[in-house]
């Protein structure tokens, strides 16, 4: 049976029981990886959805609703010397923030939007009490859908930076050095987009490397308004 939420002004939208029941999967042809109408958990859709009722739900809405699902978790629940008041603030924006247009329908989402074009998700000057690889997983992932919302590069842009890219060849420096260059930056988030391996293969990676902590629950600190604080979260993770 599928559940609803309500959003902080007031839509009741269907929430799922479990976010298989409304997941798109890639192997799923005949859905052609779209769905309409938003469904699932408020705080947890795509910055597209919460912001436009008639977007077309997608396979990459999927994989953004669980980059903000380890957002929120970060932001709520691990340990940080950050100021609670301001973590339940900037929480309340990014997540639970919307309001109503003149026809009635419920649109948010900008606070996910402008963090991600600024490649700040989800806090830029958000730390930890303590190390841990799930903060920097979490802004890895996030990085890509920079590119999702921010505006392309130019014409003007795209040749300006063959021109360098030539000059370097011809002078024999290095190219790599280009690598951060908006346009190449750019190529890149779309072709990490294009597909789920990207997504897979960094979770994968963090979880191989080193820095976990051996007690990493939400700790004595976590805000007090986080319902259901995710004990154990990320040693659950590699367990997995």
């Amino acid at each position: 049976m599928t559940s609803t939420h309500e959003s902080s002004s007031g839509e009741v939208v269907p929430a799922a029981n479990s976010s298989k029941e409304l997941a798109i999967f890639p192997e799923d042809k005949s859905s052609v990886f779209m769905r309409n109408g938003r469904t699932g958990t408020w705080q947890f859709m795509s910055a597209a959805l919460v912001a436009n009722p008639g977007h077309m739900h997608v396979f990459l809405d999927d994989i953004e609703s669980f980059v903000h699902v380890l957002g929120w978790t970060v932001l709520c629940c691990l340990p940080s010397p950050t100021d609670g008041g301001f973590r339940e603030y900037e929480v309340s924006w990014l997540y639970d923030h919307s309001f109503k247009t003149e026809t009635g329908w419920e649109e948010a989402g900008s606070g996910k939007r402008i963090m991600l074009i600024l490649g700040e998700y989800p806090l830029k000057k958000f730390e930890l009490t303590e190390h841990s690889p799930i903060l920097e997983l979490t802004r890895n992932l996030a990085s890509p859908f920079r590119v999702r919302y921010g505006k392309p590069p130019t014409e003007e842009e795209k040749n300006t930076f063959e021109c360098i890219k030539a000059l370097f060849l011809e002078k024999q420096f290095d190219v790599k050095l280009l690598d951060t260059h908006p346009v190449p930056q750019y190529d890149l988030g779309i072709e990490q987009l294009n597909t789920s391996e990207w997504f897979l293969n960094a979770i994968q990676d963090a979880l191989e490397a080193p820095g976990w902590p051996d007690k990493d629950g939400a700790g004595d600190n976590a805000l007090p308004n986080a319902s259901r604080p995710i004990s154990n979260y990320c040693l659950h993770l590699r367990c997995c």
